[in-house]
């Protein structure tokens, strides 16, 4: 229920609302349940592909009917209750919103300043509301910083949010329907996905670093916000495996020191869950040990 409520205030709905409600039609609804839970997500999604706005709204609610077709397609194909159905249903879904903002017309520049104009409207409401509150100017300044730096990552920023928006829905999908498809999420200790996606964090370092076309090392910046969550993700999951037997008060005090050092944090996250790929150290943390000879 927290997580939910949290991607709601930080995500577009619809991320899950939408393929939640496909999903519940696609699995035959027969509950009163079923039936309320699948026209309320079906009809606040509709509700809100009606909306207007710019161009970043456009492309928002364009990834929003792409990514729900593309999960349920896969579904439909083969079930499956794994990490990387999401990601490779929004990998799906962000090659055919390339094509259909090609077809259109929509070059990332015009996408960037787009967002970054429709952020701005809120900066300037956030702005006004924080000089009146006596907030320094120093944290006024950082907050348009912030706006403009998420302007330059939307995209990565709307993947991760399609992501978490799709193993919400699978999950809330098992809670609600009576014969739900294929199996429930695991718990988050088992977080993990293909050893591949190594390679598309190759790509995303090279062309961040790289001389190539500014689009280009945007488009790697953006490709290596995703990897770097989803790491740290799989890191996360392996230090709450090793955290199993640490008692409750402590891993509390170490979550509050972990916020005000959360770069450090994040970094370390990302290496950990990066050697993983290789190391598997919940598999060896599970295997018994033989005891030796007696």
């Amino acid at each position: 229920m927290l997580a939910l409520a949290g991607f709601l205030l930080l995500a577009p709905p619809v991320f899950v609302f939408g393929p939640l409600a496909g999903l519940l039609l696609v699995s035959r609804p027969r509950t009163v349940r079923e039936w309320l839970w699948l026209l309320a997500g079906g009809a606040w999604s509709a509700l809100w592909l009606q909306q207007t706005g710019g161009v970043g709204a456009q492309v928002t609610r364009a990834a929003a009917v792409l990514l729900c077709g593309a999960f349920l397609a896969l579904t439909l194909w083969q079930p499956s209750n794994a990490v990387g159905r999401a990601v490779a249903a929004t990998a799906t879904a962000g090659v055919a919103l390339g094509l259909w903002m090609w077809r259109l017309g929509i070059g990332w520049t015009r996408l960037i300043d787009g967002v970054n104009q429709e952020l701005s409207q809120y900066e300037s409401v956030v702005r006004d509301q924080w000089r009146s509150a006596g907030a320094p100017q120093e944290l006024i300044n950082q907050a348009g910083a912030m706006v403009h730096s998420a302007s330059q990552l939307y995209p990565g920023l709307l993947a991760l949010a399609g992501i978490a928006g799709l193993r919400l829905a699978w999950s809330w999908y098992h809670r609600l329907a009576v014969h739900p498809l294929g199996a429930p999420p695991g718990p988050f200790r088992t977080f993990a996905f293909s050893d591949q996606l190594v390679w598309g964090l190759v790509l995303a370092l090279s062309l961040t670093l790289a001389p190539v076309p500014e689009a280009w090392r945007q488009a790697g910046a953006n490709l290596l916000l995703v990897l770097v969550v989803l790491y740290a993700a799989r890191g996360l999951a392996v230090v709450l495996t090793q955290a199993g037997g640490v008692a409750g008060p402590v891993g509390a005090v170490l979550g509050f020191i972990a916020v005000f050092l959360l770069p450090f944090v994040v970094g370390g996250l990302t290496l950990l869950g990066l050697a993983d790929t290789w190391l598997d150290f919940r598999r060896r943390l599970s295997t018994p040990s033989t005891g030796g000879f007696k």
